[in-house]
């Protein structure tokens, strides 16, 4: 099994150094649950929850890549990704909890939650690319990028109704009825509408980054011994 995982890891690099970033982020926690107290162990789960939608959507890829998918059934593993997405960027506001951290570990509190955030954002980061990826060769680049910025919206949206509603993913399946009120009186919450733009625009603008330094790498391989 692990002679498995390291294989994988070997042929897929970028996997492996979003993985090596999140192991650091566990030891910054392990270490911190070892010489104060385990206030911070969420953060652990929250990780797990931001690697949901890019393991999900990479074995999406790979079956695409293989043979074409049935429409309805790539529409459907689409919408499982972006009701998961909003679990990657989320940790970003663990960093409220910095309120209540003991004073003379508030660094080291600040700078492991922000290496969870940089962990979450990359993962959630390469989810989108393989998304538009598999948009552009369905269909089109300007319908990849109509979605994407879809998906971002949602997404905000998504963000705020997790740290403010303290609603999850999984429930549109355990409590779609109560879901679908506090998305409902949400809608009507100015400080929704607020919260949902401004990090609807902070992750597509990360996105739109993170696309143009892929695409130069990939440009850069390509002409080297041009």
């Amino acid at each position: 099994m692990l002679e498995k995982l390291v294989r994988y890891l070997q042929s897929n690099q970028k996997v492996a150094l979003l993985a090596f970033v999140s192991s650091a982020a566990m030891t910054l926690l392990l270490f911190r649950m070892l010489i104060h107290n385990w206030d911070f162990i969420f953060l652990a789960w929250n990780l797990f929850l931001a690697w949901v939608p890019l393991v999900f959507i990479k074995s999406v890829w790979e079956m695409e890549a293989r043979r074409r998918l049935p429409f309805g059934l790539l529409m459907g593993y689409l919408v499982i990704w972006l009701l998961f997405f909003p679990n990657a960027p989320y940790i970003i506001t663990d960093l409220k909890h910095l309120k209540g951290a003991p004073e003379n570990i508030i660094w080291y509190d600040a700078l492991m939650i922000f290496t969870f955030s940089v962990a979450g954002f990359l993962t959630g980061l390469y989810s989108i690319r393989i998304v538009h990826r598999i948009i552009t060769r369905r269909w089109n680049e300007r319908l990849a990028w109509l979605a994407i910025l879809i998906s971002m919206v949602m997404s905000g949206f998504g963000i705020f109704l997790g740290r403010y509603g303290r609603w999850n993913s999984w429930d549109i399946v355990t409590q779609p009825g109560a879901l679908a009120r506090g998305i409902f009186k949400s809608l009507q919450d100015p400080m929704a509408i607020k919260h949902t733009l401004t990090f609807s625009f902070v992750l597509m603008l990360l996105y739109f980054a993170f696309h143009i330094f892929a695409e130069l790498k990939q440009n850069e391989r390509t002409h080297r011994f041009s």
